[in-house]
């Protein structure tokens, strides 16, 4: 689910747990707002016929490129909530246009709080939309997150293939 090991019963009995969560429901009830919202504050989103596909990957890009030119050592709160709805839209790009995977409210980084992750069936790890608007942001890579989904799209069918087997 999130790493290469398998989990004991009281992990599993405590990720379970956390996918019932006061916060992950809200979180989960916050979507469409979140994605209005998304709509609304990134240039060009709005504009197209489907925003939820590879074009609308393309827009949140490059509009992080154009709002963060330089990368600072902290960032503030309404810049935190800018990425947090960039990558509430990578993600429901990514699983709306792979076909499968859901959220899930886990532990990513022993340094930050439990927060939203995909988990992708065939997957040994959950994907973070977050760290991939942050990779656009540090590297100046436009056009990565076309990639990561093609990646993570071959990944899931190599790992369907394996289960065949």
């Amino acid at each position: 689910m999130g790493e290469d090991r398998p989990y004991s019963e009281i992990e599993i009995r405590r990720l379970a747990k956390q996918q019932r969560s006061p916060e992950f429901r809200a979180w989960q009830k916050r979507e469409a707002d979140d994605l209005a919202e998304l709509v609304s504050v990134v240039p060009g989103l709005a504009d197209l016929d489907d925003p939820w596909t590879d074009a609308g990957l393309s827009a949140i890009e490059d509009a992080a490129l154009a709002r963060f030119p330089h990368i600072g050592e902290d960032a503030t709160p309404e810049e935190m909530a800018y990425l947090a709805l960039c990558a509430r839209g990578i993600g429901h790009i990514y699983l709306r246009t792979m076909g499968e995977g859901h959220w899930v409210w886990v532990k990513l980084y022993e340094s930050l709080p439990i927060g939203p992750a995909i988990e992708l069936p065939g997957h040994t790890f959950w994907t973070d939309p977050g760290l991939s608007i942050r990779k656009i942001i540090l590297y100046r890579n436009a056009g990565e997150l076309v990639r990561e989904r093609d990646r993570l799209v071959a990944w899931t069918r190599e790992a369907a293939t394996r289960s065949v087997v």
